[in-house]
């Protein structure tokens, strides 16, 4: 018979088998109707993909270089799998219980403390069902990213159960952030840290910091969270952004550093590892970090082909430096290649870079048959390819076919794209852009730029044009450059792996990022 105070599911993940047995018992006898277990992460997000939880319960231990119980909320939360109405429970032992902070969106639910027995587990789920049902309507909303709605709710039911008001404001918080209310934000978190010191209120007030262009204050309040060792992926990963910003790209890899030292099982900190060490050209630091994404990402919703090429051509411009291991550099790059292809084999636009990124190593090893072999094979998959991801790559033939007899069919190419009758909007936007740009119209650029990006196309060349315009518009006496646009700005850069550019794309992202940071450092400091 099933317990309806708790659901009817639940699902238990622990790599101890008898602890794992042990709990199954445990919540058998609560009376739910179907208890199913998971030795990993990825088995347990399998499980999530097939079918929604009542309740999970997830060991934080999951074995010594596994993915940790808190990453399988944050994955659940990324991919869309977790419901902010499914109760999510971290088994923990007590002595680490102040550090896991995790994420401000995707932290559990609550906490258990081994040892534990039927009547505590029982008891602290007959607390959270009661907690749920008050903030049913909140959290339904929010599961329908309604989040005006979800403040509306959470502002009546904090005047009616003040018990539960630390809870109801962390949901504003999370509505606030999310619908982009970023002063509004600031000035709860801001709150909730003088009256309350809540480690994610700290995390949320230097995130709104980050969204509101004052990246000072970011490094401020995030710096405490970091120093006092509290594991959180936010914490660490906008503290690094909010340095870098500043001009402090040495004490963000440090940062990271620590970071990768705390969770090295952490996809999103090791590609945020990477991505810093290749910026700063670490060449065997970069190249370790994205190793690491590519084995701790695969089959999770941050498993992305940048990373992929991201590794290849930090090992080419490591090999560059010091031309050494020929056979092992290219072992790896080629298996990397095969491994991408193969991951992404529904994608040709992948299987057209994984050629071209194999053409630029065998033009570092000195092999240019084998060189034009790749490139031929590339521009083949490029002509099958839609008018829209002909764009979106065209950059990348034209980078790699320079100075090559490839060079004529490229501009050919390049001619029938620009007479094309059926161009898709985001093109045309950029094509308009450019022309307005051209003609020194910058506020006519940048508007036509911003509904390109709009698109979300994922080109990099639109992103590096939008943030150029942004650049010579913002130092203008009288620009009405809004705060908003600025700093959406500096996040589709974020949003770019740097490591996977060319390398005319990693020349033109430095000099835009210095400039975006000298002028940031200026309005920071009146």
């Amino acid at each position: 018979m099933s317990n309806s105070r708790f659901g009817k599911s639940v699902l238990i993940v622990d790599y101890k088998l008898d602890e794992l047995s042990g709990l199954r018992d445990i919540v058998s006898g609560l009376g739910f109707e179907q208890v199913e277990g998971a030795a990993s992460v990825n088995m347990a997000v399998s499980y999530l993909r097939e079918q929604a939880f009542d309740i999970v319960l997830v060991a934080y231990d999951m074995g010594k270089a596994e993915k940790n119980g808190l990453q399988l909320v944050q994955e659940a939360f990324a991919e869309r799998l977790r419901l902010f109405q499914t109760r999510f429970l971290l088994i923990i032992d007590s002595t680490s219980s102040s550090l896991l902070v995790g994420s401000l969106e995707s932290a559990p639910d609550a906490y258990i403390t081994r040892p534990y027995d039927r009547a505590k587990i029982q008891n602290l789920l007959e607390k959270l069902q009661r907690v749920k049902k008050v903030v049913y309507r909140v959290e339904e909303a929010m599961d329908k990213e309604e989040w005006g709605m979800a403040l509306d709710y959470c502002a009546r039911l904090i005047d009616v159960y003040p018990g539960i008001r630390v809870y109801l404001e962390r949901l504003q918080g999370v509505c606030l952030l999310e619908s982009k209310r970023y002063q509004d934000a600031e000035k709860l978190f801001s709150q909730l840290v003088v009256s309350r010191k809540q480690v994610w209120a700290q995390v949320g007030q230097g995130m709104s910091f980050y969204f509101l262009g004052r990246h000072t204050d970011a490094i401020k309040i995030l710096q405490q969270v970091v120093d006092q060792q509290h594991i959180s992926v936010e914490a660490f990963s906008w503290l690094a952004r909010s340095m870098q910003v500043c001009g402090d790209v040495s004490q963000s890899i440090t940062l990271m550093r620590k970071a990768v030292m705390l969770q090295p099982t952490v996809p999103q900190l090791q590609s945020e590892m990477g991505n810093l060490a290749a910026y700063a050209e670490e060449w065997p630091l970069a190249i370790e970090a994205f190793r690491a994404v590519l084995k701790y990402s695969r089959y999770s919703v941050f498993q992305h082909p940048d990373h992929y090429f991201s590794l290849v051509r930090c090992l080419i411009a490591q090999y560059q430096v010091k031309a050494d291991k020929k056979e092992e550099l290219e072992l790896e790059a080629i298996r990397a290649m095969e491994d991408v292809s193969r991951d992404f084999s529904d994608d040709m636009s992948v299987q057209f870079r994984a050629h071209l990124v194999l053409a630029e190593l065998r033009k570092v090893l000195g092999n240019e048959e084998l060189e034009e072999a790749e490139i031929r094979q590339a521009m083949e998959l490029f002509k099958q390819m839609s008018i829209a991801d002909q764009w979106r790559w065209l950059d990348w033939v034209v980078d790699a076919t320079d100075g090559m007899s490839f060079s004529d069919e490229v501009r050919l190419i390049r001619a029938q794209l620009l007479q094309a009758k059926e161009t898709p909007a985001w093109v045309t936007f950029m094509k308009a852009g450019l022309q307005k740009y051209k003609n020194k119209d910058l506020a006519g650029a940048n508007g036509l730029f911003r509904q390109a990006d709009k698109e979300r196309e994922g080109s990099v060349a639109l992103v590096l044009n939008l943030t150029q315009v942004t650049l010579e518009i913002k130092p203008k006496a009288g620009s009405d450059l809004s705060l908003q646009d600025w700093v959406d700005c500096l996040l589709r850069l974020n949003q770019l792996n740097f490591g996977a550019f060319s390398i005319k794309q990693h020349k033109r992202f430095k000099v835009l990022l210095q400039r975006y940071s000298e002028i940031q450092m200026r309005i920071e400091a009146r």
